[in-house]
């Protein structure tokens, strides 16, 4: 990528960063990116997103512009490729976007989550699950989680709901939905994701304790990913996240 590019990137950014309406569902901000990815290579404009975001003090306006970009990753057309690329992984190439990808998206637990879900890694969806226990789980939280939930009943998930009928392959996948599940309040979201965990075939649930599933991903080069490094990313992230949250309270108050 030429430092011309890259200068767009930032200058763009930028303007997302002081006028943060542009952000929001049917505004310009959405346009501007999915037109971009429509003239440019969408791998390149995400790419370049990621990388200017994972280094950003603003921990707010990055949350804010990641919710942004995996919304228009998982549902516009013009990315149906990107997707596919992911979703795979077969490819030094995809696994370095999902490496770099998911150093950004770590602003979000929820896109984080998205992305796993993508990805297919349902393994590691299920470690991080555990640690939002330990998280701040605000509206904002629940109403991401809220939008996931409609996504996975979405047709770009369509492959995840049929992996469910696969029990013994998918124990990581069916623990990760039961980990949203318990993190939902009684709501609409709740009795939809419950609805759809009542479709698994129950003999097939009771064979999970029989026979535990390997928690080594048979793609090979996904194999390699070294998911304990990302882990510990995520955490570090929402660390200042956590971090920011105070700072702001006590300013707050004083």
């Amino acid at each position: 990528l030429n430092e011309y590019f890259s200068k767009f990137m930032a200058f763009l950014l930028e303007l997302f960063k002081k006028d943060r309406q542009l952000l929001e569902p049917d505004e310009r901000g959405y346009f501007i990116i999915r037109q971009l990815c429509q003239l440019l290579t969408a791998e390149d404009i995400f790419k370049s997103f990621s990388q200017i975001i994972v280094d950003e003090g603003d921990v707010g306006f990055a949350c804010k512009i990641v919710q942004t970009l995996n919304t228009i990753l998982l549902t516009s057309a013009e990315l149906f490729e990107l997707r596919t690329q992911l979703k795979n992984l077969d490819t030094q190439g995809s696994c370095a976007l999902f490496c770099c990808l998911y150093k950004s998206w770590c602003h979000s637990p929820i896109a984080t989550i998205s992305l796993c879900y993508l990805t297919q890694n349902y393994h590691h969806a299920s470690d991080l699950l555990q640690t939002f226990g330990d998280l701040e789980i605000t509206v904002d939280f629940l109403k991401e989680i809220d939008k996931l939930v409609q996504l996975i009943e979405s047709p770009i998930f369509a492959y995840l709901r049929l992996q469910l009928l696969d029990v013994q392959h998918n124990q990581d996948l069916i623990r990760s939905l039961y980990g949203l599940l318990m993190l939902l309040p009684q709501s609409e979201a709740f009795k939809l994701l419950r609805f759809r965990l009542d479709c698994i075939p129950h003999y097939q649930l009771l064979a999970m304790k029989e026979k535990p599933q390997s928690s080594k991903d048979p793609r090979p080069l996904v194999s390699k990913i070294n998911f304990k490094e990302l882990h510990q990313h995520f955490l570090q992230v929402q660390a200042r996240h956590r971090e920011a949250r105070n700072k702001k309270m006590i300013k707050a108050a004083t």
